[in-house]
């Protein structure tokens, strides 16, 4: 801070301080050098001066860059400890009577600049006290530098041979010390000669020059090549005369780690320096992209280095550590490869880390590094599971298969490299149907998600979901006090025993009550469904309608009062012996582990892992305070969010049974803040797999490069609509993101629209168009409830009209999807055909039909002139919810044609009465349905 922050002096000019302020005794010894050390400079035309104690501290220099009175020893951990400054004061520890030159090489503190340094010890009485280096002029920099008469193709192949080199070494160590482990003994002593014979071919190449493979074009690449050869060579005599001994002693062993880690820390070092004199000779290349990509296969063969060690019990806790980064490394350069980085602004050029990666967007690259990847997971985990056995048996074939894959992971590397070094690949790309129909459905979605992100956000702005939140806190608060009420009413112990004996005596086992109960209070219930509370008491000579009859219209007058959606009771069993509205879930069971018939055999209920399942167990376990589940879908209310309170029934302190009680619709949060971000974190990874694969979900990269080109002009538009939907949750940032977000559908559209056209082309049987627009009704039934929230704000544009074209379009959408007809915007072959002999289609579409004829009159009214109040855009939002989960069933269904196999549903047809008095049918009715579990079950 004192001499470069606090220094009034420029940036450049920080020499011209004599000395900062202050009574320490370094400002004064400052002001007694340093204008010595500056004239010096000066005279001598240095860059800088410095001089550094025997601890690595840089404790003056003149010209006051960031390398000032930091720490350069090799064993420390100063930033610059690896520079040529790190190296020049190593050397003069080692050399301290003579000069040591350091040849030019990238300096970090000297904005990346290439620098050069001189060293020599500072003796007092012949004891070394210190180190004085400088560093040369620019200009001093050797102007034969070779670089500029080195082709492109030259740069090229000699990177490549550089990283070549590199995993023919790790290669080599591999294929040995899997002769060490026993496993293919003969084969891998071939691999071994033959992969030792192409590393050493491939050192003298680099070292000497070969062909397009230029001599080392700097000094310091050349003493990197030298010092790995010369290691080589060690390691070379030392794993043959190994093999020839059948010596797997430690102290070989540990000597091959230790060589081969030298080695291939030189030759990375090597390949880095090959990366940064190319940039520096051709900065148009793209050579940082060769480095990266090269590194990687060397990678995967170290890793298996590392995990042999670990497993012949080598530097163990070194390679564990080792094996962790290597896997890290290589997922990281994976990543930064597909996605790019931008260049660190300290450091910039001063190491091959430092640079700056172009994204992928060729289509035949992406699929490459997707090959790469998918095998690489793979080889990982075998080599994990080498680690992890505990047989000869399983190890050795870990190591096969590890071998295998690494050697795949290679190849498929390889052609990566030569696709990144080229700029762009050449292939032939082959999709199944599933490919083709996975990029379909999912593309096709996209709209649906983005208008879902602006409606959650509309929301927020709104103030609406807040309100809507505390609503459903307080109503939590209300209904708990309502549920504490009931349960201390001395009524409930005698209701709950009443209708507990009535069960027990109505049929002799659980089968028969679920089926007869059902029928006398469900199917024989003359009200229509929504309304099955209206009957008080089912006929009947038995006691269960008896107390039914006495007890059913207390506690439907208690549920209309509290706006209960329902209320239950349960036995300790987890038989659900009555409840007021009488669902689906009425007479079932909801114990988690079932129950025991008089054969032994379990029964489980249809319903028990659902909310109220929870809500059973959660009561047995804690019957003494209000146990409160969250809400989540639930079957029985058609797959509805529900959520339950549940408490216990004590009689005398002795827990009989478990009261329950299901929340209102009305009361369920609405969480738009939380959603956003879900639907925001969906869209990312639909991008990432759209763009990059994701196999075991079917997901490829783009196909072809139009796709490809397209698709990056999707996520690109999204990136920018997503900074704003990230950001703070105005009136203004609602603005910009509706006027970006036509842009951004238009693109999806575009995109549509080329892979419904290849997909044609590549699978013919797939029903693009179908699967297009299914999914286009879920964006338009999005489309209206975000219109309906932004018609609120007359700044916004949006009005009753657009809510009033997006019923039209969604309407027609559905004629076409029931009755066929041709696709606007596509071409005749992607003509939809009318699904008048699919049942399972017409049943699916009439479900969304019914869904769609309770959410049109809301938005009817609001084009028609009501104002959108709070309740009625809370309906529209509960409905459109509705809505698009039962018209995603329907797309769905066409949108895995592929994938699916539907299953039909079997009725049993009998000439016999199943109803009325007839002694036998009863049993004929439970025979029936135990029938068509059974059939279904097994389809």
């Amino acid at each position: 801070a004192a001499y470069i922050t606090n220094n009034e002096h420029p940036l450049g000019s920080k020499d011209q301080l004599d000395f900062a302020p202050g009574s320490e005794e370094y400002h004064a010894i400052h002001k007694q050098y340093h204008p010595k050390y500056r004239s010096i400079l000066y005279d001598r035309n240095y860059y800088d001066i410095f001089i550094l104690d025997l601890e690595g501290n840089l404790i003056y220099s003149v010209y006051k860059e960031l390398d000032y009175a930091t720490n350069f020893a090799l064993n420390g951990t100063g930033q610059w400890k690896d520079s040529g400054l790190g190296d020049a004061y190593e050397a003069a520890l080692k050399t301290a009577d003579v000069i040591t030159v350091i040849d030019w090489k990238p300096y970090g503190p000297s904005f990346g600049a290439l620098a050069s340094f001189l060293s020599t010890g500072i003796k007092k009485n012949g004891t070394l006290v210190g180190v004085f280096a400088t560093q040369l002029p620019p200009e001093a920099k050797p102007i034969c530098s070779v670089l500029p008469s080195i082709s492109d193709q030259q740069w090229r192949d000699a990177v490549a041979e550089a990283g070549k080199q590199r995993m023919l070494v790790q290669k080599a160590t591999r294929v040995y010390l899997q002769v060490m482990k026993g496993v293919d003994v003969e084969t891998n002593r071939v691999d071994f000669v033959l992969t030792v014979g192409d590393a050493t071919a491939s050192m003298r190449k680099t070292m000497k020059g070969y062909d397009t493979i230029p001599a080392p074009p700097t000094q310091a690449i050349a003493n990197l090549l030298l010092d790995a050869w010369e290691q080589w060579e060690v390691l070379d005599q030392e794993m043959k005369l190994s093999l020839e001994l059948n010596d797997v002693s430690f102290t070989v062993l540990t000597k091959v780690m230790q060589l081969s880690k030298a080695i291939d820390d030189a030759l990375d070092a090597a390949l880095e320096q090959y990366v940064l004199s190319a940039m520096e000779a051709q900065p148009t290349l793209h050579s940082a992209i060769w480095g990266v990509s090269q590194r990687q296969a060397s990678l995967v063969h170290r890793m298996a280095v590392e995990a042999l060690f670990i497993r012949l019990g080598i530097g163990v806790d070194v390679n564990t550590a080792s094996f962790a980064e290597s896997a890290g490394a290589f997922d990281v350069a994976h990543w930064e490869l597909l996605e790019g980085r931008s260049a660190s602004v300290q450091t910039s050029g001063s190491s091959l880390a430092d640079t700056a990666l172009l994204r992928t967007t060729d289509a035949c690259t992406l699929n490459a590094m997707e090959d790469v990847m998918s095998k690489f997971v793979t080889m990982k985990a075998s080599l994990q599971e080498m680690l992890a056995s505990n047989t000869t048996a399983s190890e050795h074939a870990a190591i096969r298969a590890a071998y295998q894959l690494g050697n795949a992971v290679s190849d498929d590397m390889a052609t990566a490299i030569n696709f990144y070094a080229a700029g762009s690949g050449t292939c032939i790309l082959k999709r199944s149907a599933t490919a083709w129909e996975v990029s379909l459905d999912e593309l096709s979605r996209l709209p649906y998600l983005f208008n879902k992100v602006q409606s959650e956000f509309a929301l927020v702005e709104a103030g609406l979901s807040e309100a809507w939140l505390k609503k459903a806190a307080s109503d939590l608060t209300d209904h708990k006090g309502f549920i504490r009420t009931e349960a201390w009413d001395p009524r409930l112990v005698d209701a709950f025993l009443a209708f507990k004996e009535g069960w027990d005596s109505f049929r002799p086992t659980n089968a028969e009550r679920l089926l007869s109960l059902q029928v006398a209070y469900i199917t024989l219930n003359e009200h229509p469904g929504g309304s099955k509370d209206q009957l008080d008491y089912a006929p009947g000579s038995e006691l269960y309608h008896r107390v039914h009859k006495q007890y059913h219209p207390t506690y439907r007058s208690i549920l209309y009062e509290r706006n209960y959606y329902d209320i239950f009771m349960l036995d300790l069993e987890g038989n659900l012996i009555y409840s007021v509205y009488k669902e689906l879930d009425y007479a079932t069971n909801f114990a988690a582990n079932g129950t025991i018939d008089e054969q032994g055999k379990v029964h489980y209920g249809e319903w028990k892992d659902s909310g109220l399942g929870e809500a059973f167990e959660a009561a047995v376990r804690n019957p003494d305070i209000i146990n409160v589940i969250d809400w989540k879908p639930y079957g029985p209310s058609y797959g509805a969010l529900a959520s339950f309170l549940s408490t216990g029934i004590k009689q005398r302190g002795k827990l009989v049974g478990v009261f329950c009680t299901q929340m209102p619709p009305e009361s369920k949060p609405i969480n738009s803040t939380q959603v956003l971000e879900q639907t925001m974190q969906t869209i990312d990874d639909r991008m990432l797999n759209f763009k990059y694969g994701k196999t075991e979900a079917h997901f490829y990269p783009p196909m072809t490069q139009t796709i490809a080109n397209k698709l990056f002009e999707v996520s690109d538009r999204w990136d920018e609509l997503e900074h704003i939907a990230g950001g703070p949750r105005s009136l203004e940032s609602l603005q910009t993101m509706m006027s970006q977000s036509d842009g951004l559908t238009s693109a999806v559209v575009a995109l549509e629209g080329v892979v419904v056209d290849q997909a044609w082309t590549a699978a013919p049987e797939l029903q693009g168009s179908r699967i297009v627009v299914a999914n286009e009704q879920l964006a338009l039934l999005q489309a209206m409830c975000r219109d309906a929230v932004l018609t609120t704000q007359s700044s916004l544009g949006v009005t009753s009209k657009d809510i009033a074209a997006s019923m039209s379009s969604f309407e027609a959408n559905h004629k076409l999807l029931m009755e066929g007809g041709s696709v606007r915007r596509l071409a005749a072959k992607t003509d939809v055909a009318g699904i008048s002999e699919d049942p399972v289609a017409l049943d699916l579409m009439h479900k969304a039909e019914m869904q769609w004829l309770a959410l049109k009159p809301v938005l009817e009214a609001i084009v028609t002139g009501s104002p959108a109040t709070e309740t009625a855009l809370r309906t529209i939002v509960e409905s459109t919810a509705s809505a698009v989960e039962s018209m995603d069933s329907a797309a769905t269904y066409w949108g895995t044609t592929t994938r699916t196999t539907t299953m039909m549903t079997l009725e049993i047809l009998a000439p016999v009465p199943f109803t009325g008095d007839w002694p036998a049918g009863q049993t004929m009715r439970l025979a029936a349905q135990l029938a068509e579990s059974l059939i279904n079950e097994e389809q």
